[in-house]
């Protein structure tokens, strides 16, 4: 196998794309191929990719269980560690700026309770056993329990996730997600409800739902948007480019009209840092773009560029002064 060969297949199998056959290619040429040792040492020098030792450890773990599952298991000499070790913070940049957990869920007792939770810093992706697809933003959480796809398909979200639903006329697929009921006809939609948030919205990509916000019943269309103020206890619905609200799902943070207040709890999820305001007049200046999600540190460069903010980092602590 070449090496463009093996960078490929090994993206592919990060991706969850390849095939029994490719991943056992992967793992045999990743058993037996010391070469991969200089293959993985060149791609980390050319790596432009910031990850913090704890990171790293858990991602070396995962790629570890995945390429040596229980029932193969292989002694790994010292410069294997180390290649694979390289190889966690390798396919970072190849993945997005965060984690991907990949779950695949089976049928539960009633009285179990499945939760699925994407840390700070991570995100997760699920397939659901109805073949419903969730995407699962930084520091969410999915549960469900084993009357999931009897009566009705009921999940309950705390964060921010993005639907893609099968059709089931029998069995409708709710989302309860603090005061808002979400409930999906064959969709593609997005919930944000994360719980000291003080607004929680939907917004609809394809199909149509209905959205119940304490008693009141709203249908969405295409590319519109509910917002409900937990501090009024009002709901408002309107127009937008959808595809907007998921671009955190390819590694990107949009922001609406948001504030440095605002954005700053987004950021500190997604990254896993610590903002501090060390000038509080900050905390109102507002902001409208997308912003890439490679690093903390190409995000900030980005708004002290385009705002009257400048910053300064000390490992996972950022503070913000006023310029």
């Amino acid at each position: 196998m070449k090496k463009n060969d093996y960078i490929r297949l090994f993206e592919k199998y990060i991706r969850n794309e390849a095939t029994e056959e490719e991943k056992e290619r992967l793992f045999d040429r990743v058993r037996h191929d010391k070469q991969i040792d200089r293959l993985m040492e060149n791609r980390l020098e050319r790596a432009a990719c910031d990850i913090d030792h704890g990171t790293e450890n858990r991602m070396y773990e995962r790629i570890r269980a995945s390429i040596l599952p229980e029932d193969k298991q292989v002694r790994l000499n010292r410069s294997w560690r180390k290649a694979m070790r390289w190889a966690a913070v390798w396919i970072l940049p190849v993945v997005s700026a965060w984690t991907v957990y990949v779950f695949t869920s089976r049928p539960v007792s009633a009285d179990k309770v499945v939760a699925i939770t994407a840390p700070y810093g991570e995100r997760a992706e699920v397939q659901l056993m109805d073949g419903s697809r969730v995407w699962i933003n930084s520091g969410s959480t999915l549960t469900y329990d084993g009357n999931f796809n009897r009566n009705e398909r009921r999940v309950f979200l705390e964060g921010e996730a993005y639907f893609e639903v099968q059709k089931d006329a029998r069995r409708p697929f709710v989302v309860t997600a603090g005061e808002m009921d979400v409930q999906a006809l064959g969709t593609a939609f997005n919930v944000t409800a994360y719980r000291n948030d003080k607004y929680i919205s939907s917004v609809l990509l394809e199909g149509s739902v209905r959205v119940n916000t304490e008693g009141q019943e709203h249908i969405l269309s295409e590319n519109e948007r509910i917002i409900f103020d937990r501090t009024n206890r009002t709901s408002s619905t309107g127009k937008v480019y959808a595809a907007d609200f998921i671009q955190w799902k390819e590694g990107n943070i949009y922001f609406e009209n948001r504030s440095f207040d605002e954005i700053a709890h987004t950021l500190s999820r997604v990254f896993n840092v610590e903002i501090q305001f060390a000038s509080e007049e900050l905390r109102t200046v507002r902001f409208s773009g997308t912003l890439g999600g490679g690093s903390i540190r190409s995000a900030l460069d980005i708004l002290s560029l385009t705002s009257s903010m400048r910053y300064e980092m000390n490992g996972t602590t950022v503070e913000l002064y006023c310029k």
